[in-house]
């Protein structure tokens, strides 16, 4: 007897190290994660395993990594504060432990994954992960009922481990929430920007102006290059948003390039890219604005400044709708809606 219980603390040890270890060393978060649930299944034999995250802005729970769940029922693995085991240790800030998970109605098996299991053999323990008394999210596990193994030892090791692992979910959380803040914010901005460059915003009411309208209504639907012609100041570039922010790459970048203000010796580097070492300077590889804009619109400002052979490697990469990097060998499909403007007749 005295010899299991000393082995079942030196595996305990063992555990706690590895995982103290784990979250120390691993400079990605969730790779670290997955590993303190892989480590829980490796030493102490437990068999599935989740680390949820309570978001504030949405009060949800969802299931951020997961041990012994493929994708899908990680997905599945969402709550409300109070709702199934997980959502009450949320909402009270208490562990709870259920030697068998067949006889708790508060069991949901919302991810799926014991549905053709005997749940009788099945322990489950789900605990607080705090931020001082603020719960942030949950560690559970479950594993193979045991007469012999007491289940507060395993509510204690987990509850040292979710202390372990709270600053680490605080990061994953704080990314989380300010993501969502960043996505927010940004398509406050898109619609704004979609908004400023409606058609009814741009000035003009002769009849010259109404079959302008008329020409970007009809072009900004299709996937067509188009070439902007007219004098500086006349409204070339508003025109170009125009079209972009009613086409069907509206949600993608907009992207543009004043082709008069680069110097003919770096256009290629700027409109396709360079690897590392492609020239003297090119200390790393640089994505150029054709890559940029993939998905969206690349507006090329005044293009008649561009050298011959530069016109003749942008033709290229119109009609076969792929480039690569300078100094590369690797081609790249781009995705992208060109615009091009000048005040150059161009026909000269």
């Amino acid at each position: 007897m005295f010899k299991a219980k000393a082995k079942q603390e030196l595996q305990e040890l063992t555990c706690l190290y590895e995982i103290a270890k784990a979250l120390n060393s691993a400079l990605e978060l969730k790779k670290s994660l997955y590993e303190v649930l892989d480590l829980l299944s490796r030493h102490l034999g437990m068999n599935r395993g989740a680390i949820t995250i309570f978001n504030p802005l949405t009060s949800e729970i969802r299931t951020e990594v997961a041990h012994g769940l493929d994708s899908e029922a990680k997905n599945r693995g969402r709550y409300k504060p109070g709702e199934g085991i997980t959502g009450r240790v949320v909402e009270t800030g208490q562990p709870i432990v259920v030697p068998h998970i067949s006889q708790e109605p508060l069991f949901l098996n919302r991810t799926g994954a014991r549905s053709r299991m005997d749940k009788s053999d099945i322990s489950f323990f789900c605990v607080p992960i705090k931020d001082n008394m603020q719960v942030v999210g949950t560690l559970s596990v479950d594993r193979s009922f045991s007469e012999t193994r007491s289940p507060g030892d395993d509510l204690q090791l987990l509850t040292i481990i979710a202390t372990l692992i709270a600053q680490k979910v605080l990061i994953l959380e704080k990314i989380s929430v300010e993501k969502e803040q960043l996505e927010r914010e940004n398509l406050r901005l898109r619609n704004e920007l979609e908004q400023k460059y409606r058609f009814s915003n741009i000035m003009g009411t002769s009849k010259g102006m109404q079959e302008v309208f008329r020409q970007i209504s009809q072009v900004a639907k299709s996937g067509a290059t188009v070439l902007l012609r007219g004098e500086s100041g006349t409204g070339k570039e508003l025109v170009a948003h125009a079209i972009h922010y009613n086409s069907l790459k509206s949600q993608g970048p907009f992207v543009k390039v004043n082709c008069a203000a680069i110097p003919s010796t770096l256009a290629e580097s700027e409109l396709f890219g360079h690897e590392k070492g492609a020239f003297t300077g090119a200390v790393r590889a640089k994505p150029g604005k054709f890559e940029l804009a993939i998905g969206g619109t690349l507006f090329l400002d005044e293009v008649g400044s561009l050298n011959l052979e530069g016109q003749g490697k942008l033709l290229r990469v119109i009609q076969e709708k792929e480039m690569e990097r300078l100094g590369g060998t690797k081609m790249i499909k781009v995705d992208v809606r060109l615009i091009a403007a000048t005040n150059r007749d161009l026909e000269l």
